[in-house]
């Protein structure tokens, strides 16, 4: 006797329209005799929307399985091994899914309109006016410091967010319980700039010569990274800068000089830069 194969695809709520034609074309391809069930999930609660699709295979005939495999990730869907059909069934006694079973490809359009979702689709409010793109998008600064200088650089942030700059910064930017390494990893890459704050701490930063050395990886690769360096006065740029380093734009920075006076000297380079950088990532 062949085990049921269950396939639960996690799917955006707002943007469900593509799914019809590609259900319809497995419901068209595939017959009961190979494809059992195709079920949706929807949780129409405005602070969670969701849906879900679960399609099970009992016998599944030459290359069915494929064709699904092949079909449903071009629409940037997730395939969900960690949810099951039975976690699924469960959350309906609780009343966090309406569930609606697909029997044939004709009812694919039907049960799509059929008042199953209570909300529109993003193309719908896109065409009216409203966005619904998220922020915090930009390329922002990223800002190599020291955790010893993390007080002076959280009075050096409100300068760069008045400047209309978004900035990169370890204690907002990595989140509970994400690796610290990866999260630099990707702050490294995404952003389009770095301010390197030179002080005695940073020189004596493992953390800080990882993030050096990347950045000036990068720039050598690819010369896509504006490099600018703040450098306190009792640091000997000679004999303690390294060479690469010596070749970008370099600031003083004399001992308790006003942030005010730092902010104005950098601004300007970073916003003319970035004015014609591309996100990455």
């Amino acid at each position: 006797m062949s085990l049921d194969k269950d396939y639960v695809w996690e799917c955006d709520y707002g943007l469900r329209k593509p799914l019809i034609s590609v259900l319809i074309k497995l419901l068209k391809e595939q017959d009961v005799s190979s494809l059992q069930m195709v079920s949706l999930f929807v949780n129409n609660v405005p602070y969670n929307l969701e849906l879900y699709i679960v399609i099970s295979y009992k016998n599944p005939i030459d290359d069915h399985i494929k064709t699904m495999l092949d079909e449903l990730p071009k629409l940037k869907i997730k395939y969900r091994t960690d949810i099951t059909l039975s976690e699924l069934i469960k959350e309906l006694a609780n009343r966090r899914f309406n569930s609606a079973t697909i029997g044939s490809w004709e009812e694919v359009d039907y049960i799509f309109n059929s008042g199953l979702f209570r909300f529109v689709e993003k193309e719908e409010l896109h065409a009216k006016g409203y966005i619904t793109k998220p922020l915090g998008k930009r390329t922002p600064v990223f800002i190599s410091h020291s955790t010893n200088d993390k007080p002076e650089i959280e009075k050096l942030l409100p300068y760069l967010s008045g400047a209309g700059l978004p900035v990169w910064f370890d204690k907002i930017s990595i989140d509970y319980g994400e690796s610290i390494t990866e999260a630099i990893e990707k702050g490294i890459n995404e952003s389009g700039a770095v301010i390197f704050w030179i002080t005695r701490n940073f020189i004596n930063s493992s953390w800080c010569k990882t993030e050096r050395r990347s950045f000036s990886s990068r720039h050598s690769s690819y010369n896509d990274v504006l490099i600018i360096s703040v450098i306190s006065d009792d640091i000997d740029i000679r004999t303690e800068i390294p060479t690469l380093l010596r070749d970008f734009k370099a600031f003083i920075r004399k001992e308790d000089e006003d942030l005010n006076n730092i902010a104005k000297e950098i601004i300007p380079s970073l916003k003319k830069y970035l004015e014609n950088v591309k996100p990455r990532g």
